[in-house]
Order: structure tokens, then C-alpha cells, then sequence
């Protein structure tokens, strides 16, 4: 397992990809908040608030990853696909796949062959996705109305 002294740190500000422009999948799900609610029973949520732990996922295997990855966004640190699963347990593989859906959720992005945090705080990550949502409804209602303008001419024609 490599050391965490050895990770690559953040020495400048990593460009962050657009999910506008990346074809990120958001889905919310409502999901009662847990009694017990320790720090990762709060990311276990947060995960599921976001579509992941479909039966297949029994391990929470999403939440476990982001976990790595948001607390080493905490100290300045990014990780790679290798790391993740050493640190884990789990086949690069695996985790490559729970990695680039973690990404399509906008919860996480990808500079190189590095992974991180789409921000330094989990309430900026959940912002910054709202952020998203926001703008794609902003951009479904301009449409709804043309259409609804639109619909007199489009009975008319028929």
C-alpha cells in the first residue's frame, strides 16, 4: 500500500471539468436520513441521496470510495484509480467503475490520472451540484415556454 506522505499534493489549482458540458447523470433520490448518523453513515446517505446503492452496490462500495477521495481532497491530496483500490481492497477495476460514476454524478472529477473532489468541502460539492440542476431546469423551462408559445401554431396547423 503506498504511503499517504507520498501521494501527490495540490500545488495549484486543478482545472475543473464542466459537467454542463460532460453529459453528468444527476439523479436525487429522497432517502430518510438515518437515525445514526456518524460521519459515514452521513456519506452513506449523501450517496444514496444520489443514486448509488442499487442492490448490486451491498458493500457501499460508492460511499467508501468517496470517502477516500473527499478526505484526501481535505488535505490537499489527489488519488489515482491504483491507490483507491490498494487502499480498499477491491480490484482496480471495481473501483474504475464506481470512479466514473461518482464523476457522472458530479460528485467528483478527473485531472490526468488523478481523482478529486469536485470541491475542498462536502456543502461546496453539493452546491456546485444543485448549481448544475439549476441550470438544466433554468434551461427545460426557456424550452417549455417556446413550446407552449409555439402550441397554438402547431394546432393550427393541423
Amino acid at each position: 500500500m503506498e504511503n499517504k506522505k507520498n501521494l501527490p499534493s495540490v500545488k495549484r489549482p486543478l482545472r475543473h471539468a464542466n459537467p454542463r458540458r460532460s453529459g453528468a447523470k444527476i439523479t436525487i433520490r429522497n432517502v430518510a436520513l438515518p437515525e445514526n448518523k456518524g460521519f459515514d453513515e452521513k456519506l452513506a446517505w449523501i450517496c444514496s441521496s444520489c443514486g448509488f446503492f442499487e442492490t448490486i452496490d451491498k458493500g457501499k462500495t460508492a460511499a467508501i470510495i468517496f470517502k477516500e477521495i473527499y478526505l484526501a481532497g481535505m488535505i490537499g491530496q489527489v488519488l489515482t484509480s491504483t491507490t483507491i483500490a490498494e487502499r480498499i481492497g477491491m480490484s482496480r477495476g471495481s473501483v474504475i467503475n464506481h470512479l466514473n460514476n461518482l464523476k457522472k454524478a458530479g460528485l467528483i472529477e478527473k485531472g490526468g490520472k488523478y481523482y478529486f473532489a469536485r470541491h475542498k468541502t462536502m456543502e461546496g460539492i453539493i452546491t456546485e451540484v444543485e448549481d448544475d440542476m439549476l441550470h438544466i431546469f433554468l434551461r427545460m423551462k426557456r424550452v417549455a415556454k417556446e413550446i407552449d408559445n409555439e402550441t397554438d401554431d402547431v394546432i393550427r396547423m393541423k
